[in-house]
């Protein structure tokens, strides 16, 4: 099971995610309509966590791309990406089309996710990182939460 991803901004205000899996891939933009790396982050730490549901959007304007992680068995999480034509339209999952979809465990998502944001923060800085993004700040903390778990995860396996 690998998965790989990237994160880039792209210019003022912009995103671009890209996903892999060996099997199939995606790219997707994002907006500071919502705050991505925050929710990306926040995602990877309720992985880390135990959480076995967990969704956010990457906001497009004017669609949405929804990620929905679940964990269908113990040490492994699905994650699909959803794409919705509208949005803040609220849809349910069942009517989002879907993009990507894998499987890959839980500790595996929370590194990659650890590495793209720590990697982002080395490249930008936080005031850099700021500054690109507009309305949202670099999430340092949350980061910070996030690479104590991913800290505890590799010493315990």
């Amino acid at each position: 099971m690998t998965f790989t991803l990237s994160y880039r901004l792209t210019g003022t205000g912009w995103a671009e995610c890209s996903l892999s899996d060996g099997q199939a891939s995606c790219v997707i933009r994002a907006s500071y309509l919502s705050d991505c790396l925050l929710n990306l982050v926040l995602a990877a730490t309720a992985v880390a966590s135990g959480f076995t549901r967990v969704s956010f959007r990457f906001d497009e304007e004017p669609g949405e791309y929804r990620w929905v992680i679940t964990s269908p068995r113990l040490n492994e999480i699905e994650l699909e990406i959803l794409s919705f034509d509208e949005l803040w339209g609220g849809r349910p999952d069942d009517e989002g089309r879907s993009l990507f979809k894998t499987r890959c465990l839980p500790e595996v998502f929370a590194k990659t996710v650890h590495d793209v944001a720590q990697q982002l923060l080395a490249e930008h800085g936080e005031t850099g990182y700021l500054a690109k993004w507009v309305e949202h700040p670099f999430p340092s903390v949350q980061l910070s939460e996030l690479n104590r778990l991913v800290r505890t995860a590799q010493h315990v396996g």
